[in-house]
């Protein structure tokens, strides 16, 4: 296959930094700030707040089937993309879940794992094709819709952490990293990037090599995850608790 869909990058290169990843991040930013703004009108219209994260997973979802397809045609790594061991790919799966079922238990750990696709946006690794290719649009529509259904679930779903969260997730995530560190060192690959940083530039370069290297991203991500609990909205049991018996009364 050559062109759109060829094994190599076409005349218009990515670069980092560049113009195309500057462009793809402000579409993301301009999407999500409407949302934003118009949160409350998308809350109110039941059909679109009900099928439109759907109709954005399904496009989404068509270009990673589409992506897979076009790993095994070129003979690119097809069993290790396959595979849905890394976070964003994890990630993909319970977006579309949360598209559907509309799932607050499970967006208790979406909300953690959706930050790789933050990191996907801020270093990609494109290995240079540009958006005259196939591989472009699939890596930012893929990991755009992570975080349009984060920032939905936040904004128009209104759903908020529990004061668990944190210790919840740690307690799926720590078993899962070690299992997944075993994976990388097993097979010589690189789920999660816990055997080395990304071929492209990102601030795991600095963190050297071996278990120094393990230990300061484990750590990074530790402060992370930390950070993005204290910045998320909590539960407030007490005050819901009042304003559910408020409510129920006003019915009655």
């Amino acid at each position: 296959m050559e062109g759109f869909l060829g094994p190599d990058p076409g005349r218009l290169l990515f670069a980092e930094y560049g113009f195309w990843h500057w462009l793809a991040v402000a579409v993301l930013i301009g999407c999500i700030a409407l949302m934003v703004v118009f949160r409350a009108q998308l809350r109110e219209r039941l059909g679109v707040r009900r099928w439109l994260p759907v109709i954005v997973g399904v496009v989404a979802w068509v270009f990673e089937i589409t992506y897979h397809l076009w790993n095994f045609a070129n003979q690119t790594n097809f069993v290790v993309n396959l595979l849905p061991f890394e976070l964003c790919a994890v990630s993909l799966w319970v977006a579309m879940i949360l598209a559907i079922w509309r799932s607050q238990a499970l967006f208790q750990y979406f909300y953690f794992i959706s930050f790789g696709a933050v990191l996907s946006y801020a270093f990609p690794d494109l290995g240079g094709y540009g958006p005259d290719h196939f591989r472009f649009w699939h890596y930012f529509v893929a990991h755009g819709f992570i975080l349009f259904m984060c920032v939905w679930c936040l904004v128009v779903e209104q759903w908020r952490l529990r004061r668990d969260a944190f210790v919840r997730f740690l307690a799926v995530m720590v078993p899962y990293a070690a299992i997944i560190y075993v994976v990388d060192q097993v097979f010589s690959v690189n789920y999660l990037f816990l055997a080395g940083p990304t071929s492209g530039s990102s601030p795991l370069d600095f963190f050297g090599t071996g278990w120094a290297y393990v230990a300061k991203f484990a750590g990074l991500a530790l402060v992370v995850f930390f950070g993005m609990y204290l910045a998320a909205p909590k539960e407030r049991r007490g005050a819901d608790l009042v304003e559910q018996y408020n409510s129920e009364r006003e019915d009655s």
